[in-house]
């Protein structure tokens, strides 16, 4: 899986996203203006090659979600875990819409798929997982994750 620079492809990465050993690309923020360019872009991609390219974002919500104007602003995945502790059969319901959320939206942009959701559990040792985390307790993520990825399916 390989990055492209910009918002637009440019010859050298056309004709590296062409080679037979590349099998997908990841975009970031930096590859992301509107819907309608990211539309236009994944386009080009997929019509690279046949069959098509995989095109996948770390798109999970909070601090990572690539993809800002124009789509559903995602909260952390522990504010999910904050409801558990009270209601876990809402908390498992709003799982399950965030990954619908954020499926389509990202489908109706040619992205095929998402890295997400983050399994870690939160020690509060980590800043890089911190609130990414949905909780503490490994079946709180379990749970949770099991929900949301019924929504992304």
């Amino acid at each position: 899986m390989v990055d492209v620079l910009s918002t637009e492809l440019n010859a050298e990465e056309k004709r590296r996203l062409k080679h037979p050993l590349v099998g997908g690309v990841i975009l970031f923020s930096r590859n992301y203006q509107s819907v309608a360019q990211l539309q236009k872009l994944t386009a080009e991609i997929h019509a690279l090659r046949a069959p098509p390219l995989l095109i996948a974002v770390d798109h999970e919500g909070g601090r990572v979600q690539r993809f800002r104007e124009g789509f559903t602003r995602i909260p952390p995945m522990r504010e999910l875990g904050r409801i558990w502790d009270e209601h876990p059969q809402r908390a498992r319901s709003l799982a399950h819409q965030t990954g619908w959320v954020i499926a389509a939206e990202l489908r109706a942009s040619g992205i095929d798929f998402s890295f997400t959701p983050v399994l870690d559990l939160d020690y509060g040792a980590s800043s890089v997982i911190g609130n990414r985390a949905f909780h503490t307790k490994p079946q709180a993520v379990a749970d949770l994750a099991h929900h949301l990825m019924l929504g992304l399916k």
